[in-house]
């Protein structure tokens, strides 16, 4: 079984201008930094490890993680308002309570990734890997999911106001108490 023990980690910290001056010097490996309730607004990250990182209550707002490897993080309360995250590893990242409004998640690997109470309107998670993901509580009130793979995730209780669940796969998905209205479910794969 694969399990990366995420949440049991040891960290090394790092603040963000050590972190930056790092990146631009070429390094792309921070595995395991804590940078916890730092501040990485509108920098660049592209193609960088951060695998098992601690990034609890971290400002990533507007920054560009495209291709990063986030996976086992801690990004439990982390902002990520308008960050783009395509084609990020986010595999079992904790992802609780995080705000992720207006974050493009496209094509993201998210296997069984933490996103309970998450904040996730108007985010862009087409063609993301969702298979196992707790989104249990999640408010994804006019997020973009078309071509997702939700295959048994929890999504008791989500809000999907308004979202776009065009073939998108939902077969084995837990939608006790999901809100529904005005959802577009067509061609989506149910069992």
């Amino acid at each position: 079984m694969f399990d990366l023990k995420p949440y049991q980690l040891k960290t090394k910290k790092i603040d963000s201008a050590q972190l930056l001056k790092k990146y631009y010097l070429g390094e792309r490996d921070f595995s395991q930094v804590n940078l916890a309730q730092g501040s990485l607004t509108d920098v660049k990250l592209i193609g960088a490890k951060l695998w098992g990182a601690n990034l609890e209550s971290t400002n990533l707002s507007r920054s560009i993680l495209q291709g990063t490897n986030l996976s086992a993080s801690n990004l439990e309360r982390a902002i990520l308002w308008r960050t783009d995250l395509r084609e990020a590893s986010l595999i079992q990242a904790n992802c609780q309570q995080a705000l992720l409004i207006c974050t493009n998640l496209t094509q993201a690997n998210l296997w069984q990734s933490i996103l309970k109470d998450t904040e996730m309107r108007l985010a862009s998670l087409v063609k993301a890997n969702l298979v196992d993901a707790d989104l249990s509580g999640a408010n994804l009130s006019y997020a973009n999911l078309i071509g997702a793979n939700l295959t048994g995730a929890n999504l008791k209780g989500t809000l999907l106001t308004g979202a776009r669940l065009m073939e998108t796969d939902l077969r084995d998905t837990n939608l006790d108490e999901a809100i529904l209205s005005g959802a577009d479910l067509s061609q989506a794969i149910i069992s």
